[in-house]
């Protein structure tokens, strides 16, 4: 194993070397990113380029997709990206405080949600250091996002691994396409006060700037009630920034440069379900090189995601992880003729966090990955795309071994290797008609927590990572139908998805003296559901929709983490039945929408001296809403509510969620 600082050192030189070689590269090859506004005036509907690297409606995509455009986010009310989401079929949102929530597809929701992989514009904002997504500190603001697009199932091969359950896709607004320029203003219930901006300045198609940033403030709920000390605060904050540079260097090829920062302070439920008071700071710097040349459609990639967590527990333990990852990417997008199009790509990653509480020692990996797809157009009426993806993970660790410590730094010169791959066959079956089959298998590599980020010592018991985890995989066997009635959309979906060497964390034991317990491998998972949606509008004034879900899981886990010892239980916190329903209306310069949600009787898990225990959540209804009046072809007033049938509600084994209001005033310019 190559020492930690060369390791080290050459991933900065390798990310440098990459950063300018795309800028030197810039002048001999030509590209265009994508404009989706052009795209939606050519299809009449929004459009996903992420699947395959070719414009495709949702309908058309090799995988079950939904997009949520930018109207619905505004017309939602919502003030994060979790707000927006939960109206999403088959989408499960777990809101634990007023900033704190994880998301999942498909049921399988936890604490620090790792199923989901979480990208903006193709950068991962899911944090690899514990394997879960912290929206409260995602550096983006609503008013700048096109689309977000839901990817549901595995779809590693083609989107990258820990896309097991799915994939958020957020896109923002291209800054060389769409001039995007608002002020808005938020106060409400809780403490509630928002403000964000965002401008674009421009010239004339030759380069485009595009800065956003908001900052805010709120309270808990008052039913947080966290005990003096640690989480005494019930104060809750986040501010970011985000620069989005485009230069058109000729006709055809084009440079992109992206930087970020965020800072969130956020009341939380964590990993082992207890209250803590976390402090996320995230930073990243991104470039990126699309050229279209005789050899296909290349893109080049390269970006670095500092995050920084500190978190204080209710035991008043702080764990303050360091971590840095940095992404290589080079794909070339080949149209062979009308029927055939290939994609081949190769990713390098390399990813490193310090151990803590117990400091001093750092774990990493270095991940070559390499992937190709191919779509095949065997028929006007039919296409079949097959994509696989082959990932390496080299990991190390560098640093000290505490007396007693039941590993050694040789332990982690180890390599974890597993493939992942995606077949969808798309067939239009008629003017009204779509079906897809498909088949895929996704891989959850363990995060870096897991393999030895943390060590905890006291009088009672000893904790830490293990180096020897295996990866998870989940198969997925889906039919979709999808028909056009009308005005309406009907969309179908059964799947069933077997889940093997599930992560948990705990479940692994080393005797001593002294003794450790440890993550683990801790079984399988099944799971058989189906959704049916319908969307429609009547009227030219009003627009609904309908989604329902079923879903049965079955875990079948090793007996050392049964009886109340498992930190997971997908079977009885995945509730059965899941409906959600919206309304809306517009007239002139009024809108108004309503979305209602309903979860079936499930449980939840919260935490007891020896591991968690299930409680019941029972089955509850409730409703957001939103008034909007547009004062003038610029200024937009808006009043909105959240959880409004019940002034408290318990749906998660966290604290009761209570009703929200907030007015806005929106300036476009």
């Amino acid at each position: 194993m190559i020492p930690h600082s060369t390791q080290h050192g050459s991933a900065r030189r390798l990310a440098l070397f990459s950063f300018f070689s795309l800028i030197a590269f810039a002048g001999a090859v030509q590209a265009q990113t994508v404009n989706y506004g052009a795209l939606e005036q050519l299809f009449g509907e929004p459009v996903t380029t992420s699947a395959t690297g070719q414009p495709q409606r949702a309908t058309e995509v090799p995988a079950a997709m939904e997009i949520v455009p930018a109207t619905e986010i505004r017309r939602s009310g919502a003030v994060d990206v979790p707000g927006v989401l939960k109206r999403v079929p088959g989408v499960d949102v777990m809101q634990w405080t007023t900033n704190n929530s994880d998301v999942s597809v498909r049921g399988y929701d936890q604490a620090f949600s790792s199923r989901l992989l979480v990208l903006v514009d193709g950068r991962q904002v899911y944090a690899d250091h514990y394997g879960y997504t912290p929206w409260e500190a995602v550096p983006v603001e609503l008013a700048a996002v096109r689309q977000i697009e839901v990817v549901k199932g595995p779809n590693t091969a083609l989107f990258g691994f820990n896309a097991t359950s799915g994939v958020i896709n957020i896109i923002t607004y291209n800054p060389l396409y769409d001039d995007v320029n608002n002020i808005s203003v938020t106060g409400g219930t809780q403490g509630t006060i928002r403000g964000s901006a965002t401008a674009t300045i421009k010239d004339s198609g030759r380069w485009a700037l595009r800065l956003s940033g908001g900052a805010g403030l709120d309270n808990d709920f008052s039913t947080f009630t966290p005990a003096n000390g640690p989480l005494a605060s019930r104060q809750n904050s986040h501010a970011e920034i985000n620069l989005n540079g485009i230069v058109q260097l000729n006709a055809h090829t084009q440079f992109s440069l992206e930087a970020t920062h965020s800072q969130a302070i956020t009341n939380r439920v964590d990993v082992s379900y207890s209250l803590s008071r976390d402090t996320h700071l995230t930073s990243s710097l991104k470039g990126q090189l699309n050229a279209d040349t005789g050899f296909g459609l290349i893109q080049a990639v390269a970006y670095t995601n500092w995050i920084a967590q500190d978190t204080v527990n209710s035991l008043g333990v702080p764990f303050d992880f360091d971590d840095q990852s940095t992404v290589i990417q080079l794909q070339d997008v080949l149209r062979i003729n009308a029927d055939h199009v290939v994609r081949a790509a190769f990713e390098f990653r390399h990813n490193e966090v310090g151990t803590t509480p117990i400091a001093g020692a750092r774990i990493f990996y270095d991940t070559p990955s390499i992937s190709g797809m191919w779509n095949w157009t065997i028929s006007p009426s039919v296409a079949w795309t097959n994509a696989v993806r082959f990932d390496s993970l080299q990991l190390g660790r560098s640093g000290i071994v505490l007396p007693g410590f039941p590993f050694r730094n040789s332990d982690w010169d180890r390599t974890i290797s597993e493939w992942g791959f995606n077949s969808g066959l798309v067939w239009k079956a008629s003017d009204n008609d779509t079906l897809r089959l498909l088949v895929s298998r996704g891989i959850e590599l363990p995060n870096l927590a897991h393999l030895g980020g943390f060590i905890l010592q006291t009088p009672f018991f000893n904790t830490t990572g293990n180096p020897n985890l295996q990866a998870s995989a989940v198969m997925n066997y889906e039919a979709d139908w999808d028909r056009q009635i009308g005005d309406a959309v009907l969309r179908t979906a059964v799947f069933y998805q077997k889940t093997t060497a599930i992560l948990g964390l705990t479940g692994g034991f080393i005797p001593g003296p002294p003794a450790y317990t440890t993550p683990a491998n801790i079984g399988d998972s099944d799971a058989v559901g189906g959704e049916v949606s319908l969307t429609g509008q009547f009227d030219d004034h009003w627009h609904w929709g309908a989604s329902y879900r079923f879903e049965t899981i079955k875990d079948k886990f090793i007996p050392a983490v049964q009886n109340g010892l498992a930190f997971t239980d997908f079977e009885h916190v995945t509730p059965k039945h899941q409906l959600k329903g919206n309304l809306g209306w517009t007239m002139d310069a009024w809108e108004a929408d309503v979305a209602a949600y309903y979860q079936s009787t499930s449980f939840g898990l919260t935490p007891t001296m020896t591991g968690t225990m299930l409680i019941p959540v029972r089955d509850y209804l409730n409703a957001d809403a939103r008034i909007g009046y547009r004062i003038n072809d610029n200024l937009t007033l808006s009043l909105s509510g959240q959880n409004l049938l019940e002034a408290h509600q318990v749906q998660t084994s966290g604290p009761a969620i209570q009703r929200r209001f907030f007015i806005n005033l929106s300036t476009s310019f």
